[in-house]
């Protein structure tokens, strides 16, 4: 009884992994082509894993530890070094979170290794058959559940807390929008970008003249494309208070200049996946 459920609460990690990194490998796709590919990888990887397990085979409980580890020691690189051609990511993300979560269960599965309990000796014949549904439907079930509630969870971050600026090329590829689409379709209008405190920040003001369309858009995080060169990110700045914004006010933000802005740069500002039409710093 024992390792049969183990070995089907294994196939069940183990297909989890796979569908958590198939279910954002489109946005990874987005962002750095080669990102997308692996997580792909990762769940083709993930079904042969559980296939083993499933013949009963250790190749598979290894194959499902490297997906595991893999993924953990890749997940902690993006949030320290940063994957190549992406910036460094925040640690706790739904998907992140609960992909991790799920990763360290294998591998303490793993460490009882299971495969060396005797198989199923004391189950009475009456019980194997209904074992044979239950056990299946009953993962199904718990792969559902875990992947729903990871999508709403990200759905409902995304909501609260607006997108994130992506990579330098997507930005760089991003169609602009003007100072009027700006004013029209988000209620603000740019007042100044200026180069201050030594040289030290950029100090980019913002009129507000709707604040239900701004909020839309200062709910995300802001950057400045310099140059089309290189991305400067402002300080968080989510949790934004939307309540806050009044008509005719000036919303403020300062980017570090990090020695690449100064009077006479050309600036955008980007805020999550918009681009306004370039500026000069002042």
């Amino acid at each position: 009884m024992k390792s049969k459920f183990l070995q089907w609460f294994a196939i069940v990690i183990t297909l989890e992994i796979g569908l958590l990194h198939l279910m954002t490998a489109q946005a990874e796709f987005e962002e750095v082509a080669y990102m997308g590919y692996l997580f792909v990888g990762n769940f083709a990887g993930a079904l042969l894993a559980a296939y083993g397990i499933y013949r009963k085979q250790l190749w598979g409980w290894i194959l499902g530890l490297l997906i595991a580890i893999g993924s953990i020691a890749g997940y902690a690189w993006s949030r320290t070094r940063g994957m190549p051609g992406m910036e460094v990511e925040e640690w706790f993300t739904p998907y992140g979170t609960v992909a991790m979560a799920v990763e360290f269960i294998f591998v303490l599965l793993f460490i009882l290794r299971p495969w060396k309990i005797p198989d199923g000796v004391l189950i009475p014949p009456t019980a194997q058959w209904p074992l044979r549904y239950i056990l299946p439907v009953t993962g199904i079930l718990i792969l559902g559940l875990i992947s729903a509630f990871t999508f709403r969870w990200d759905t409902t971050v995304t909501q609260v807390f607006g997108y994130h600026v992506v990579s330098l090329d997507q930005v760089i590829d991003t169609p602009e929008i003007s100072f009027s689409q700006l004013e029209e379709q988000y209620g603000m209008q740019v007042s100044l970008v200026a180069a201050s405190m030594m040289n030290s920040i950029v100090d980019v003001r913002l009129k507000i003249i709707d604040p239900d369309k701004a909020h839309l858009l200062l709910q995300n995080q802001a950057a400045l494309l310099v140059n089309q060169q290189s991305l400067v990110l402002a300080p968080h700045m989510h949790a934004h208070d939307g309540n806050r914004l009044k008509v005719g006010k000036v919303f403020i933000i300062f980017f570090p200049t990090q020695q690449v802005i100064h009077a006479g740069t050309e600036v955008s500002i980007v805020f999550g996946r918009e681009r306004v039409e370039p500026v000069i710093v002042r």
